[in-house]
């Protein structure tokens, strides 16, 4: 055992959590160098990009890759603060600049010291917990409830921007919002080098794939599925298929089953800017995403990401278009109470198995 294991073991337990944040698809594209330092209680890390678990089918997804880092690294962080340890935090990242994913070795440096006498544990088990009970839903968003701004949950804040809000799409631009989705949610299975990239992180499963590490089970999603609409959905979904069902409507008809759910969601939210997006408005934007879907979990609120409204750019013009000329759209969401079983979604919870993602040096 070496003098600096107390710490390592309490960065560990806290990264275990933090891979529990939201990423696309449940990619996980976050990697940690680890330096044990000569004094017991002292260490630094770096968080980084694991460049072999980026997705890149399209331009738009390296700003969702942005978003992903940032929420786990305001996770972690927060975690570690509450475990005691104090964060001396660093980022290369500046305001107004551009970055490619891979540009820099890391987006953020922490100097740790573990104090005892610091541990909270009110908020270490609260944020663990929230991060437990946390899932996405494709089914049925419903009821009146609306989603609510209440204190921090995260209270240590990585990276801030003044133009970045949240904004309650009501009324008629809910509506349109839906109509905006049967418009273009097709296109999620129309642009082949994206669809092949998503179909490769469903499991299809009829229990959790004890050898999965990343990705999704298409029960997550949609709930408990009997053998045969599994099966059914693993070849209507497959790329080849779809490449010719596209052409038959099958995938207009998928967008307008998601309308009618986006139509019929208690609430939609989008985080706005305004004005044009940089590398720093995007760890911004991820750490104000994860804010909003712990505070959504703790309201008992489900959360459905509208990923294709952002991810094509006339879709991303239509509804900067409808939201406003300084309302420059960020990420976009349903919200609402969800008919799933918290136990059955939570058991497909796939995780990196941690020497993938923590390296030590």
């Amino acid at each position: 055992m070496t003098s600096c294991k107390p710490l390592a073991d309490l960065v560990a337990e806290c990264i275990e959590l933090a891979k529990l944040v939201p990423s696309s698809h449940n990619c996980q594209p976050w990697q940690i160098q680890w330096y044990a330092q000569s004094v017991p209680f002292d260490g630094r890390l770096q968080i980084g990009f694991d460049p072999d678990n980026i997705i890149n089918a399209l331009p738009a997804l390296q700003n969702e890759m942005w978003m992903s880092l940032a929420g786990f690294s305001a996770v972690l962080i927060n975690l570690l603060e509450a475990s005691g340890i104090t964060c001396v935090v660093s980022s290369p990242i500046t305001a107004g600049t551009n970055n490619a994913t891979c540009e820099h070795p890391y987006i953020l440096e922490a100097q740790l010291t573990y104090n005892p006498e610091r541990i909270n544990h009110a908020r270490f088990n609260q944020i663990k917990s929230l991060l437990e009970q946390r899932y996405t839903y494709r089914g049925a968003l419903t009821g009146n409830k609306k989603l609510a701004a209440h204190d921090r949950i995260l209270s240590t804040v990585l990276w801030h921007s003044p133009n970045i809000e949240w904004q309650s799409i009501e009324g008629g631009k809910h509506l349109k919002t839906a109509e905006l989705v049967a418009r273009f949610a097709s296109q999620d299975f129309k642009h082949a080098k994206a669809w092949r990239e998503t179909y490769a992180f469903i499991d299809f499963s009829k229990t959790p794939n004890k050898e999965a590490e990343r990705g999704f089970n298409i029960q997550q999603l949609m709930g408990p599925m009997s053998l045969i609409k599994r099966r059914a959905h693993q070849l209507l979904l497959n790329p080849l298929s779809m490449r010719v069902l596209a052409k038959l409507g099958v995938a207009d008809s998928m967008a307008q089953v998601l309308s009618q759910l986006t139509a019929q969601s208690s609430q939609i939210i989008c985080l706005c800017q305004k004005s044009t997006q940089s590398t720093f408005d995007w760890l911004c934007a991820g750490q104000k995403m994860i804010e909003m879907w712990l505070q959504a979990t703790a309201q008992g609120l489900a959360i459905h990401p509208l990923s294709v409204l952002l991810q094509h750019p006339e879709a991303k013009a239509a509804l900067h278009e409808q939201l406003g000329e300084e309302h420059h759209p960020l990420f976009i969401a349903r919200v609402g109470k969800s008919d799933a079983d918290p136990e059955f979604i939570a058991q497909f919870r796939y995780r990196a198995a941690l020497p993938r993602i923590l390296k030590q040096h």
